[in-house]
């Protein structure tokens, strides 16, 4: 009875010890996207649209949070952040990069100046993207699984007074959102760069910091940037803005085949989608902030191709200064006359 007893004993403190000393079977991999932009953003919808995509494809095997608004990191810091192993996954525009990948800045060069979306695609989508994606994963050590995400063309936009032409621009202290190129067109053009990040633009406007913005139609909408004072647009097609995904390669290494195949399948969804959905936002954006007394001048072919031309006297200074290979740059300006871009 007494060895009956004591073996009860042990087999029910084993059952215990199991208990508390057994690890889950499963444990979801944590999946963290980080993005600077507002929750309405055409590029955070985005965002959301794969990580729908992704759901349906790995169910609970990834733990997928969205963190927007800057909540984790600013666009800017994500090369280090990714790098450190603070967040998985983040979109990051091209105009953030230049700093630690300089070929990021080809698009925002001064051959690109006035060039509308339709014919950046057709750049961008060949050749030309396929090696930029390749610098990116060996300089950043990160994976890029699919085509880039869309903002759309970036303009002037103003609060104290209208912006008529390029003259208008001579003296002005213009945010810009980062990016060596982006500066040194803003100076070539006559005004002072100002870099503000994207959060931090509502205060600067309503503290008086700056007075022009270099951002989109779709930016100043869904961040109500008109109620913080801005109330002319100058439509000169800085450039087409777009974000490119970045997954940290270590996390990406050691994911499965099941699961990578799934995050390149999702992407494309969301990636095409995002396309389309941003050229609609940029024109409702356009058409919402007219309605609400936003006054536009619209830039013609023909100025900003004498712009274009202009800005193209910087070029060779900034390939050198930022040391980007020439044959990018020799490659970049065939495929940009061949689309009919005047250069």
């Amino acid at each position: 009875m007494k060895n009956r007893r004591s073996m009860m004993l042990a087999c029910a403190a084993a059952l215990v010890a199991s208990t508390f000393s057994a690890t889950p079977v499963y444990s979801a991999e944590k999946m963290r996207i980080s993005l600077d932009t507002n929750p309405t953003h055409v590029r955070n919808r985005g965002v959301a649209l794969f990580a729908d995509q992704l759901k349906k494809r790995v169910g609970d095997k990834l733990d997928i949070e969205i963190y927007p608004s800057g909540q984790l990191f600013r666009d800017r810091d994500i090369p280090k952040a990714l790098r450190q192993g603070a967040v998985e996954m983040a979109v990051p525009g091209t105009w953030q990069l230049d700093g630690v990948a300089p070929i990021a800045a080809l698009q925002s060069m001064p051959m690109f100046y006035g060039v509308e979306g339709p014919t950046v695609h057709k750049v961008m989508d060949g050749a030309l993207g396929e090696l930029m994606n390749k610098r990116f994963e060996e300089k950043l050590r990160v994976k890029v699984p699919g085509k880039w995400f869309d903002l759309g063309a970036q303009h002037f936009f103003a609060s104290d007074a209208a912006v008529n032409s390029y003259e208008d621009l001579k003296g002005r202290k213009i945010r810009y959102p980062g990016g060596t190129t982006n500066a040194a067109r803003m100076t070539a053009l006559g005004g002072t760069p100002i870099l503000i990040p994207f959060p931090d633009l509502p205060g600067a406007l309503n503290q008086g910091v700056v007075a022009t913005v270099a951002t989109t139609y779709e930016s100043v909408w869904t961040s109500k940037l008109h109620e913080a004072g801005l109330k002319y647009s100058f439509e000169d097609t800085q450039y087409f803005g777009q974000y490119v995904p970045m997954i940290r390669k270590s996390w990406w290494d050691k994911q499965s085949k099941d699961i990578q195949k799934a995050i390149l399948e999702a992407w494309d969804i969301a990636a095409t989608a995002e396309r389309a959905n941003a050229a609609d936002a940029q024109a409702a954006a356009r058409a919402n902030l007219i309605k609400a007394g936003m006054k536009a001048v619209n830039v013609s072919a023909a100025d900003r191709t004498k712009a274009r031309k202009l800005l193209m006297q910087t070029q060779p200074g900034l390939v050198d200064k930022l040391k980007i290979e020439k044959d990018v740059i020799d490659s970049a300006m065939k495929t940009l006359k061949a689309a009919g871009v005047e250069l």
